[in-house]
């Protein structure tokens, strides 16, 4: 998978997912402030991994 592949889909990931994964977070910990740093945090992580391990399968486990 190339570079902008990559880019894409986390791109895509973050565009379609990040309301929800906020959402979820934030009912899981009863904090916004709490939810949108993880769910950064996770976004970071993709940033960084998805690269060199490439795209998971399913990168949003539902």
């Amino acid at each position: 998978m190339s570079a902008t592949d990559v880019q894409g889909a986390i791109i895509r990931a973050h565009r379609e997912e990040w309301a929800r994964m906020v959402a979820t977070l934030t009912r899981r910990f009863g904090d916004l402030d709490i939810a949108e740093e993880a769910a950064a945090e996770a976004f970071a992580t993709a940033v960084e991994r998805w690269p060199a391990d490439g795209v998971p399968a399913n990168p949003v486990p539902g």
